[in-house]
Order: C-alpha cells, then sequence, then structure tokens
C-alpha cells in the first residue's frame, strides 16, 4: 500500500484564494448595479411615455 500525502494548504494559499473571491464579488456586484441602473432608467422612461400618452388621450376625449 502506498501512503497518500495530505496537501499543505499555507497562509498565502489561503490568503490568494481570499482575495480571489473578493475581487469576484466586487465584479458581481458593479454588473448588477450597472444592469439596475439600466433597468432602473428604462422603467423611468416607459412611465413618463404611459403617463403622455394617457393624457393625450384623456385631453382629446374632453374636446369632442
Amino acid at each position: 500500500m502506498t501512503s497518500q500525502e495530505t496537501p499543505v494548504i499555507t497562509v498565502d494559499d489561503l490568503k490568494d484564494k481570499a482575495m480571489r473571491i473578493k475581487d469576484m464579488a466586487q465584479a458581481e456586484v458593479r454588473e448588477v448595479r450597472r444592469s439596475g441602473g439600466m433597468k432602473l432608467a428604462v422603467a423611468g422612461a416607459l412611465m413618463v411615455t404611459a403617463t403622455v400618452c394617457v393624457a393625450y388621450y384623456l385631453g382629446t376625449r374632453r374636446c369632442r
């Protein structure tokens, strides 16, 4: 039988892994913020358009 060696994990290995995870998390947060802002802008534009359409429709009905 052969004995298997237990892998040695150093503090530097753990630090490097933690830094990679931190960088990935920050990149994800930036992406969510960027896409969230775009969704908010589109929703705002749709609300303004809907409001103008309803106001125009109601205005034309009162003029008759």
